[in-house]
Formats: structure tokens, C-alpha cells, sequence
């Protein structure tokens, strides 16, 4: 059944929209004067190869938003396909209400640049310094520069898509 329209304000029509996309699953990392968080981030992606460049989407009522505005800097943290519960974990609590780090048992290493934790078992962890900041509706888009990569091949990343997480599936031919 196809669907069409301009009806964006409908609730049911823009998670119809949603639903048809997928994405990598990452978790963003923030720290400023002693405080740090871990936060689900379905809008995060690599956006430019030289400089090296990331873009995440973070609405201002988040922790991560104000952590992120003061340090000017940000991990990220794309999941491997072993980590949906660290991911459901940090996307489902708010540090405005809860330490979510006592929640789960986050393995973390420190960054090599950045004042942030990072997570460990990751299928790619990017330290990134914020570049540009741009405010989309009721998000921000915070462009991070690469200061500091690292990854691991043999992990496969994780994927969400309609509301659900998926693992990678086979290569699929062009022709």
C-alpha cells in the first residue's frame, strides 16, 4: 500500500515516513565540569570523508545538548550488533532524572582527546570536536570534526529500523 502526502503535523503519517528508514545506532558521549552522559543517537552519521566529519541531531532538552554546547566536543560510539541493550539503556532514561551509567554496565575506555568517556566493544568510536552547530526545528545539528578514530572490522554495526533493531543482512547484488 502506498501512502502519500504532505501531512507531516499527523503523527501516524510521520511515523509511517520514519519506519521506511534505517540507520546505524550510536551512542553519544558528553562530559563538562565532572559531569558525563551517554545518550542513544539514531541521527548520527558520517557526512565528510576530508576532513573526516560527523553529524549528530540532539534536541536541546537532552543533558547531552547543554553537556555538549559547554565542552564543545562529543564522542560517538556507532554500536556493534551485540550492544541493542546499552543502546535501549541510553536512549530510554534521561540523566536529568537518573545516572543511566548505574544502569547498565557500560565498558568504557578514556578518549584519547576529548574529556568524554568512550564506550568499548563499539563497532566504531569517533572523538569528535564540534565544528558547527545548527538549529533544525526541534533539534540541533551539532558537526563534529574527527580529532580521533578508532574500530574494530570484525564487529558488524547495529541497525534500527521501524522502532526495532536489526542485524546486518547479507550483501545483496547490484545487478
Amino acid at each position: 500500500m502506498i501512502l502519500e502526502g504532505d501531512q507531516f503535523a499527523d503523527p501516524e503519517f510521520r511515523r509511517g515516513v520514519w519506519r521506511q528508514t534505517a540507520t546505524t545506532v550510536a551512542m553519544v558521549t558528553s562530559a563538562h565540569d565532572g559531569s558525563a552522559n551517554v545518550m542513544a543517537c539514531e541521527w548520527a552519521m558520517m557526512v565528510a570523508v576530508s576532513p573526516l566529519r560527523f553529524v549528530i541531531s540532539v534536541g536541546p532538552r537532552h543533558a547531552t545538548h547543554e553537556l555538549i554546547e559547554r565542552s564543545g566536543e562529543f564522542g560517538l560510539s556507532f554500536c556493534s550488533d551485540r550492544q541493542a541493550r546499552l543502546s535501549h539503556v541510553s536512549g530510554s532514561y534521561s540523566l536529568n532524572d537518573i545516572d543511566k551509567w548505574t544502569l547498565a554496565d557500560f565498558p568504557t575506555y578514556p578518549a584519547h582527546v576529548i574529556a568524554a568517556p568512550m564506550i568499548e566493544h563499539c563497532a566504531l568510536n569517533v572523538e569528535c570536536r564540534v565544528a558547527e552547530t545548527s538549529p533544525l526545528g526541534d533539534h540541533t545539528l551539532f558537526l563534529g570534526e574527527a580529532l580521533w578514530a578508532r574500530f574494530d572490522a570484525e564487529r558488524q554495526p547495529l541497525i534500527y529500523h521501524a522502532g526495532q533493531y536489526r542485524y546486518l543482512g547479507e550483501q545483496i547484488p547490484k545487478d
